[in-house]
């Protein structure tokens, strides 16, 4: 039986089979038996994913074996020893994400000294330090958001610490996809023929991104207008990594449409392109 494609939270993961046991314990099967180790690991992340996009609600078994096409006594296990690691809880007959993943979180953040230095820069920022601004990293079509600073003026995000949001209609996924080369690019974009949308002024399709960040590389920052919440308008710039292979990271201020104005986008970009000076050389910020 070949790996099992499953869709889950707009990212396709592969589920493989599990390996029978032959039986032996020669040298070869051990190193079977460390083989086969691998798709229960694979399915624990793929439960870590349902319970991530349930909303916060407790999932079962039966319900996680069906979205991923799996044994529920398979899942049952496996969702066992989540819980017993702390990364997953017990909750009734159901499990949800446990602490322990937000320990794991926190230890994985504060080796990212950008993120640490997110926060201090933004909150010297003139203008952009009253808006909400967000700190974020592309992985495959998605970004990830490391942190945010909430200003004083209140927005409603579809965004957290550690939500992932497609890169095709946010301000920080456009900057990011805008700074890959050509083959990187359609890599990524290999087989997509339709995008997920978060509101009706999402692209619908990969022309309509490829034209939109044409535009991002030609005035060197992103736009999300209206793209993941209606009244909302966002703007983003491309974060340069401070080691080889680090990224693409992006930074953005979000604020209502009507705050907007012509006299005050021009303040938000200059504040967006000193913050992404300060967060890719920190000793830009001595200067």
């Amino acid at each position: 039986m070949g790996e099992l494609g499953q869709k889950l939270g707009g990212r396709v993961v592969a589920v493989a089979p599990e390996a029978p046991d032959s039986g032996s314990r020669d040298g070869t099967d051990l190193k079977n038996e460390a083989d086969s180790l691998a798709p229960a690991v694979t399915r624990a992340a793929t439960i870590l994913d349902v319970l991530a996009d349930n909303d916060g609600e407790a999932a079962g078994p039966s319900e996680i074996a069906r979205r991923l096409g799996l044994p529920k006594s398979s899942i049952a296990n496996i969702c066992g020893a989540l819980a017993d690691a702390g990364l997953a809880r017990r909750v009734g007959t159901g499990f949800a994400l446990g602490r322990r993943l937000a320990e794991l979180g926190g230890a994985y953040l504060a080796t990212v000294d950008q993120v640490q230095e997110f926060y201090e820069a933004s909150r010297q920022l003139e203008a952009g330090s009253e808006e909400t601004i967000q700190f974020a990293v592309l992985d495959g079509l998605e970004m990830t958001y490391l942190a945010r600073h909430d200003g004083r003026q209140p927005v409603r995000l579809t965004s957290g610490i550690g939500r992932r949001l497609p890169a095709s209609c946010t301000a920080t996924g456009k900057a990011a996809l805008a700074s890959l080369d050509d083959a990187d690019l359609a890599r990524r974009l290999e087989g997509v023929t339709a995008l997920p949308r978060l509101s009706v002024r999402s692209h619908a399709t990969v022309p309509e991104l490829m034209a939109d960040l044409a535009e991002v590389r030609r005035r060197g920052y992103a736009i999300d207008d209206e793209e993941t919440m209606e009244g909302v308008v966002c703007y983003g710039v491309l974060v340069r990594g401070r080691q080889p292979g680090e990224g693409p990271y992006a930074a953005s201020i979000t604020l209502l449409k009507v705050r907007a104005t012509d006299e005050r986008v021009p303040l938000l970009l200059a504040d967006l392109r000193t913050l992404a000076d300060q967060l890719a050389d920190p000793l830009r910020g001595d200067e």
